[in-house]
């Protein structure tokens, strides 16, 4: 079984589109060969349509006021320190003076690691995919090479139908000739022809492949869950932040009471 066949039914797309958003550079980069070597027109599409913070932030400061006024501040703080300084003044543009230095005064107080970083980030990803289901943004007017199409696995199907029967098409009369299975002439003379062995050998090969594909899409999943799971780690770990800073808050103004 590949790893993408478990993705051509419908929803499968967008499933694994979100797989990939919320997997490190890393592991995207790795999904993204498996894929390759499966099926270019999937690897095309998913790349074009895959969202990420850098396409989000290109986009009209309207929108990201849209976006950014949904999220806690203290995700927006943390996330602010993995963005270039041109983009987290785009960022902070979409606030008033009083909201900016509450989010100024988080970034001082807390010290967020890599990986409560990349957690922030990929609860903006989440917030937009959010928006977008429920038509608040809509991306026909913010980006429209991003939309998927209901049927869109079927349609990239239908692309790599003919892009098959195109490499058919092209390929030299030769190809064809050597595709005949054909008996070595030492066999021949043994009485023990090759043929089966050869056979033998091609349905062991695909056992294997067969086995690999199982293997990987197993593995996908407990990526998935792995990304869950440290989503929801890292999570509680910024609420017991942020309940630490409103705690110091109080205290203060206990004191000037």
């Amino acid at each position: 079984m590949a790893m993408l066949d478990r993705y051509k039914k419908k929803g499968g797309f967008i499933q694994l589109l979100l797989l990939i958003e919320t997997s490190t550079k890393q592991k995207q980069e790795q999904f993204l060969n498996l894929i390759a070597q499966e099926n270019r027109a999937w690897e095309e599409s998913i790349k074009k349509k895959t969202l990420s913070i850098e396409k989000i932030l290109l986009w009209d400061p309207i929108y990201l006021a849209e976006i950014f006024s949904r999220m806690q501040p203290l995700t927006i703080a943390v996330a602010l320190r993995s963005f270039s300084e041109p983009h987290s003044a785009k960022v902070l543009n979409c606030f008033t003076p009083s909201e900016q230095r509450k989010i100024q005064n988080i970034i001082t107080e807390t010290n967020p690691s890599p990986s409560e970083i990349l957690t922030c980030n990929m609860k903006i990803i989440a917030e937009v995919r959010e928006l977008m289901r429920k038509g608040v943004l809509k991306l026909e007017k913010i980006d429209p090479e991003m939309l998927i199409p209901e049927n869109i696995e079927e349609q990239l199907q239908q692309q790599s139908s003919l892009h098959g029967v195109q490499s058919l098409s092209i390929a030299p009369a030769s190809a064809e000739i050597e595709e005949i299975p054909k008996v070595k002439p030492e066999a021949k003379v043994s009485g023990e022809p090759k043929l089966d062995t050869e056979v033998k050998v091609s349905a062991d090969s695909k056992t294997s492949a067969d086995a690999r594909g199982n293997y990987e899409a197993l593995k996908d999943e407990v990526e998935l869950l792995k990304v869950k799971n440290r989503q929801l780690m890292n999570e509680n770990q910024l609420l017991k932040e942020e309940m630490s800073v409103i705690k110091t808050k109080l205290e203060q103004i206990r004191k000037i009471a």
